[in-house]
């Protein structure tokens, strides 16, 4: 039920985290959902640590399969983001991914589950960063790296862009210039 659950709130968000569909989804009874998280509050729990353990070990295969080449900043913040909202990062990533993220600060139980998964992805980053432009971040710099992608997705949703994940990549992107990180050349063969 917690892998259904944590599945569901990756792949559609989380109005899609409730008992009767995460029952279907872990191919149970409708009704048994109730009887493993007896409130929506203990199901989206554990649907939202579910999902930050998927997300932080796909996040650290994404960067693992990172080599050099991208053809521009721009291509790099694209994988970034890849890495950081693995195991799918979709056009949808504001609704389905961000809001829970943002639903945890109401909850401190919430709250501590996004915070213990940081340093994970954090890590994740800096590897897929160093096998694709060969420089990794210190804490401050990935903080501030992390925050202009969850930032410049939202403002992006917010202003109407069509293409958010261009928008929030060109910000990336403008971000690592500033930090001074470059473009690697692949390895000739």
């Amino acid at each position: 039920m917690a892998a259904a659950a944590a599945q569901l709130l990756i792949d559609e968000g989380p109005s899609a985290v409730t008992h009767r569909r995460v029952a279907e989804a872990a191919g149970l009874a409708a009704g048994s959902g109730n009887y493993y998280f007896p409130s929506k509050k203990e199901l989206f729990r554990a649907a939202v640590a579910g999902a930050e353990d998927l997300r932080s070990a796909s996040a650290l295969t994404v960067a693992r399969a990172c080599r050099p080449g991208e053809e521009s900043l721009t291509s790099v913040a694209l994988r970034l983001m890849a890495i950081y909202f693995a195991p799918k990062l979709g056009s949808n990533v504001v609704t389905a991914r961000l809001n829970p993220i943002l639903d945890a600060g109401h909850d401190p139980e919430l709250q501590e589950i996004i915070r213990s998964h940081q340093p994970l992805l954090a890590e994740a980053l800096n590897i897929g960063l160093e096998r694709m432009t060969g420089r990794t971040l210190g804490s401050n710099d990935m903080q501030l790296l992390m925050q202009t992608i969850g930032a410049s997705l939202l403002y992006g949703f917010a202003l109407g862009e069509n293409d958010v994940l261009g928008y929030s990549a060109r910000s990336i992107a403008r971000i690592l210039e500033l930090l001074d990180v470059g473009i690697v050349a692949a390895p000739l063969e």
